[in-house]
């Protein structure tokens, strides 16, 4: 996956906004971002769960990790090229489900 695929696949989530953090680009759902650029060379930040971050650092650690700016915070960072496509578009409806309504949710068939 590339960058522009990763967005897009941002992007194609309900609700999805184009914006920008920090004078990067992001996707935000409800104003919270799920798909942040990152200074990391080839890497994109994804917002999720605590949980979910250290399974996916301890699995795949060549494609998911975090700086120290990250450490303590619900996000990780996102080798897009080097990460499984499938396995990260899901990565990245997680981060939407954790943003979206519950009737959002519901519509999608995860609530």
């Amino acid at each position: 996956m590339t960058r522009d695929q990763m967005f897009a696949c941002a992007l194609e989530q309900p609700g999805a906004e184009d914006s920008t953090l920090h004078g990067g680009r992001c996707v935000r759902v409800r104003g919270h971002w799920i798909v942040n650029d990152s200074r990391e060379p080839d890497a994109l930040a994804l917002a999720l769960d605590h949980a979910t971050v250290a399974f996916l650092m301890e699995t795949e650690p060549a494609a998911y990790f975090q700086t120290p700016h990250f450490h303590g915070w619900p996000a990780v960072l996102v080798r897009y090229g080097v990460a499984d496509p499938g396995r990260l578009r899901e990565q990245i409806e997680k981060a939407w489900a954790r943003r979206a309504t519950k009737a959002q949710r519901r519509a999608r068939g995860m609530d």
